[in-house]
């Protein structure tokens, strides 16, 4: 005799399962939409847009000079160990710096525990041992602590450049590229695109910062407690100055 017939699971049961199992994927297509959009954010009406040098259009005049590559940090794994976000904030700024001229700035401060070396230390350590940057073509500011501080800190070697390319991921470094444009405008105008964006590169590093920023967003427009000084982007923090970025949230920035 045939077995018993099993009721087929709801219809409700049967679409969630499906929402379930298409979340992953609409949150890396969402992701990878947020990414691509940040990346070329702020270009349209800006002088070095490969579109109005092909017209004949220029606003504002070439300074001479190399290329500085600034790389945001981000905190290391315990001990100085390279973290994941730094691999790709690294790899990120080696491809956008000119093969022949240039050179590449690390920005950030010691997270972890006092005889830990600083972020930009390890960044720099990855991109001349892996990588294979030579030890000429990099520079380290040590003391920075939030992203505004990143920029902060760097403007007076900024100030020698002919041109800024700013290295992160591409919603992280549209942001310090309007830090730029509140702290030194003239120096803005001397900023180029970075090869930031590549498609389904990183991608769960690309949904956790969207996710960052998402809720960056929120809680700034919550009336919640004021934030400390070094999280205020209002005014450049004197050198030295007190600042925490929280060690270990590498998107903490």
């Amino acid at each position: 005799m045939p077995g018993p017939l099993h009721p087929s699971p709801p219809a409700a049961v049967v679409a969630a399962l499906a929402a379930a199992a298409a979340l992953p994927v609409v949150a890396v297509l969402v992701a990878e939409l947020v990414q691509w959009r940040a990346s070329r954010r702020g270009w349209d009406q800006h002088p070095h847009r490969d579109r109005s040098r092909r017209r004949g259009r220029r606003t504002a005049e070439p300074v001479p000079g190399p290329q500085v590559v600034l790389v945001l940090g981000c905190p290391s794994r315990p001990g100085g160990r390279v973290h994941p976000v730094q691999r790709w904030r690294t790899e990120i700024a080696v491809r956008s710096l000119h093969p022949q001229h240039g050179r590449l700035l690390f920005s950030g401060g010691r997270t972890g525990a006092p005889d830990d070396p600083s972020e930009a230390c390890v960044m720099a350590a990855y991109a001349r041992d892996v990588l294979g940057v030579p030890e000429q073509r990099i520079a380290l500011e040590e003391e920075a602590r939030s992203t505004w501080q990143n920029v902060a800190h760097c403007l007076d070697q900024l100030e020698a450049a002919g041109s800024i390319t700013i290295a992160s991921a591409p919603t992280h470094a549209a942001r310090a590229r309007r830090y730029l444009a509140k702290q030194r405008p003239g120096l803005a105008q001397r900023l180029t695109p970075a090869q930031d964006y590549r498609v389904g590169e990183r991608r769960g590093w690309k949904v956790a910062t969207v996710a960052y920023a998402l809720a960056r967003k929120i809680g700034r427009a919550l009336p919640l407690k004021p934030a400390a000084p070094w999280q205020r982007p209002d005014r450049v923090p004197r050198r030295g100055g007190g600042g925490h970025r929280r060690a270990g949230s590498a998107l903490i920035s």
